[in-house]
């Protein structure tokens, strides 16, 4: 499937919004044509059978009432999503006033989280005018609206809301370096980010999704490579209260936006309401033994895991490790830690049914 057949759909499908009648839309559609849902077959003839139905139930729609645009942008690279979120961004600044703007994302979890991170660095009100729609297009999509085209795009049909989303704020230690980073989804350090980076060599030589193939794996060699030192963490609740504290070596830690979240295609790590997963360093045996547990969002009650609720993490570490956000890895050194992780207000917006 090419990224030109989906803008065809969705442009046709932007034009029969029912919603913000009589207000001016503007919608720009930011593509990875190497995504795993254009390139994948068993992909693309599911994604092709969804937008046909869409376009046979828009059909009976009058054209909206209120001035319309669409584009589509295709990257090209790393990093080029963000350029292409700054370039419309910078448009906007010449809307008629009282235009609203859209912008989807038809990708893996990376190019969502490059567009997402160049919208909430936006000033208020004009952040406000921006929503996105993050399109099921990768391999993973943990981080769409949805796991399925039909229900992302069928919202275009009927009554929509603009609905604002938390985030999550990494901070590393100034001296290090390295600026602060976004999530919208998961941050995690240690075994799950080296499963993202073994998964993204991979799959840059032979499309597909290998992220389960490399948790087999590194529940064997992961600490060989990595071995994991003691790991001090702090955690807070909204009122700076702290909620919990220990320090162990840590196969990982994760923090969520939120409770019941997924990685690593549908990985349930946050399987309930609380937002944070700690596991702790343990023998191989028993890595191999307790992977389908951790695998299949049963792993709260087992004695090397913690889950818990905070607003705020503070993660101290004496070496070198691994950070993943929505897929994409940093390497930390010592001098980026305490590392902090905070879930920020509502800080964006993204498109839901009203």
């Amino acid at each position: 499937m090419r990224p030109e057949e989906l803008a065809s759909a969705v442009s046709y499908l932007v034009e029969r919004c029912p919603a913000f009648p009589g207000e001016a839309l503007r919608v720009d559609l930011i593509a990875n044509p190497r995504a795993g849902g254009f390139l994948r077959p068993a992909y693309s003839k599911r994604h092709k059978a969804a937008l046909g139905a869409l376009e046979a139930r828009s059909s009976a729609l009058p054209r909206r009432d209120g001035a319309t645009s669409f584009r589509l942008h295709l990257t090209e690279r790393s990093g080029h999503a963000s350029e292409i979120a700054r370039r419309v961004i910078e448009d906007s600044r010449r809307d008629a006033p009282g235009t609203r703007r859209i912008v989807m994302t038809a990708g893996g979890d990376g190019t969502s989280l490059e567009t997402a991170a160049s919208l909430v660095e936006l000033p208020e009100p004009e952040r406000s005018r921006f929503a996105i729609l993050r399109l099921p297009m990768g391999t993973g999509n943990d981080g769409s609206e949805g796991r399925d085209l039909g229900t992302c795009l069928g919202r275009l049909l009927g009554p929509m809301a603009y609905e604002g989303r938390s985030a999550l704020r990494i901070m590393p230690r100034p001296e290090g370096g390295k600026a602060p980073m976004w999530s919208f989804n998961i941050a995690s350090i240690g075994l799950d980010a080296f499963v993202c980076e073994m998964t993204n060599k991979l799959k840059a030589i032979f499309p597909g999704d290998f992220f389960k193939f490399w948790v087999d794996v590194s529940a064997i060699f992961y600490d060989r490579i990595w071995p994991p030192a003691p790991m001090s963490v702090f955690a807070f609740d909204p009122a700076g209260a702290q909620v919990a504290s220990f320090e162990e070596p840590s196969l990982l830690v994760a923090v969520g936006v939120s409770g019941h979240r997924t990685y690593g295609s549908n990985t349930p790590i946050l399987p309930d309401d609380d937002n944070v997963c700690a596991i702790r360093q343990m023998p191989m045996l028993k890595k191999i033994a307790l992977k389908e547990l951790t695998a299949t969002g049963r792993h709260r009650g087992l004695d090397v895991v913690r889950l818990f609720s905070a607003s705020r993490v503070r993660i101290d570490y004496p070496g070198r490790i691994l950070l993943q956000r929505e897929g994409e890895v940093t390497l930390l050194e010592s001098a980026d830690f305490p590392l902090e992780i905070q879930v920020t207000k509502p800080i964006y917006n993204v498109l839901a049914p009203a």
